[in-house]
């Protein structure tokens, strides 16, 4: 099953969401169509599984870069460069054809919303261990939480075709000193 999901994510990262079909999936698991009929009935449920994957990867990998924060460096500073390089990684890219194939495919998108619920409030859970955090106002923790991680995602589509590096080291440099002046942990 693992290797089907790999496929799967290797596939939509490599081809897109569009022609990521079953017969692609079996050719790179080198599996049948009938063996992976038996895990997963269509093709969204493989979908959704290779989705929640990377939800889960993307979760890993978050943790493991705030982990290795060193002491005394600004875990603020280091929070944002861990979200914009989980953005800009390849394994994004199966969110970012996911969300724009569901915009025209209802029955993708009712499958997709639970599970990007849950990485939103998982994305919430990994933000509050970044210190700092609990000095927000509770009121604004996901609106900032989330607007950060659209922020970085509109970035990484945008350098795809238009990189602008100057822009995006000074807004890095600007959200960073914007967050450290409202937690009262100024960038060092």
């Amino acid at each position: 099953m693992a290797r089907i999901v790999d496929a799967t994510i290797e596939s939509i990262t490599e081809v897109g969401y569009g022609r990521t079909t079953i017969r692609e999936i079996c050719r790179r698991a080198e599996v049948s169509q009938g063996a992976l009929l038996r895990h997963f009935p269509t093709r969204h449920d493989v979908i959704i599984a290779a989705a929640e994957e990377v939800s889960h990867r993307h979760a890993q990998g978050f943790a493991a870069k705030l982990a290795a924060v060193p002491a005394g460096a600004d875990p603020i500073a280091a929070a944002l460069v861990a979200v914009r390089e989980g953005t800009r990684g390849p394994l994004n890219t199966v969110w970012h054809e996911l969300v724009v194939a569901a915009r025209t495919t209802p029955e993708l998108a009712d499958k997709l919303r639970p599970l990007m619920r849950h990485a939103y409030e998982l994305t919430g859970e990994l933000a509050a261990t970044v210190p700092g955090y609990e000095a927000l106002p509770p009121e604004v923790r996901q609106t900032l939480v989330t607007s950060v991680v659209h922020l970085f995602n509109g970035e990484a589509l945008s350098r795809a075709i238009y990189p602008m590096p100057e822009i995006e080291e000074q807004r890095l440099r600007l959200l960073t000193g914007m967050l450290g002046a409202i937690t009262g942990k100024p960038a060092s």
